[in-house]
């Protein structure tokens, strides 16, 4: 993950990072999010995104038609509820918990912290996956967990636990073979992955929490998984040619319903904050200082190789 090569400080490598994992670090953490962003981005953002997601062609000029208006007022009657009833989001009430939980443990002493991951396979994979990529291999694949824990930092712990504890979320997806949801599963988690990269490295850019920026970024598109959920439900049927406006409107509600997740999840409080300044004004009036980062995170994943 190219954005721990500026988050680790106990033991960072005094050889400099290889020169394609720079540029890829160059290329992720662009400039700065200001403050007021610009008010294009939110929906730049949701450009060519939600045709790749749904596999529909590009946007149309045209208004929201009777039908897509239809599909706005499903979401916004789901906006209305007090939380996200379990079966649009099914393992997040089992698998954040669990994600809070071994959060707690990566300030254990490293033995005992090496003592716990090792009780899984898919954690310790990932541990020793990222302790051995190019920045912090020095010769040969790391293959002592100790060692790797150690060389990749209490961050970089927090986001592979994340990353591994967090799949299953994006894996189940209710509803026959060939429903939105159904068809976007995999996709949604390639994008988050991304996204949260993405959103790690601008947070570290902009002096802000980084592995809030990677939390923001691995959950939020289940806004989306909720969002199409909740169609299927519906049995609506996505136009081949989406309108613009539609599509714009679309992705401020799946925005909102990540908010309206999010706010059974007290992960981090800096999470928490942005997640309910995601349920209260959405994506392009958003006022939390994650917001204009999340959007740049978001645009820089529409780029050519941003996903």
């Amino acid at each position: 993950m190219n954005w721990f090569t500026r988050l680790w400080s106990p033991a960072r490598p005094t050889h400099p990072a290889p020169v394609h994992q720079v540029e890829a670090a160059s290329t992720a953490a662009v400039s700065e999010p200001s403050s007021a962003p610009d008010t294009d981005m939110s929906a730049e953002a949701s450009h060519p995104f939600v045709p790749w997601l749904a596999g529909t062609v590009e946007r149309t000029t045209q208004t929201i038609t009777p039908n897509e208006q239809h599909a706005l007022d499903v979401l916004q009657g789901v906006l209305a509820l007090p939380e996200i009833p379990d079966m649009l989001l099914p393992r997040a009430a089992e698998v954040v918990p669990q994600l809070i939980a071994l959060l707690r443990e990566t300030q254990l002493p490293l033995q005992a912290i090496a003592q716990r991951v090792g009780k899984d396979p898919l954690l310790v994979a990932e541990v020793l996956r990222l302790a051995s990529s190019p920045y912090y291999r020095a010769q040969g694949d790391v293959t002592d967990l100790e060692q790797g824990i150690r060389l990749i930092g209490s961050v970089g712990l927090q986001s592979a636990i994340a990353r591994v504890v967090l799949k299953p979320i994006y894996r189940s997806a209710a509803g026959a073979s060939g429903s939105l949801h159904a068809n976007a599963i995999a996709r949604l988690w390639k994008h988050s992955e991304a996204l949260a990269e993405r959103a790690a490295a601008l947070a570290d850019s902009a002096g802000l929490d980084a592995f809030d920026g990677y939390l923001l970024g691995m959950l939020h598109d289940t806004g989306w998984k909720v969002a199409l959920a909740s169609l299927d439900r519906a049995k609506y049927t996505l136009a081949a040619q989406p309108s613009a406006a539609f599509v714009t409107e679309l992705t401020e509600q799946a925005h909102r319903l990540f908010g309206l997740a999010a706010q059974r999840w007290t992960i981090t409080p800096g999470f928490t904050a942005f997640a309910a300044d995601a349920r209260q004004n959405g994506l392009a009036n958003g006022k939390h200082p994650m917001a204009a980062l999340l959007q740049q995170a978001l645009y820089l994943c529409t780029l050519p190789g941003g996903r």
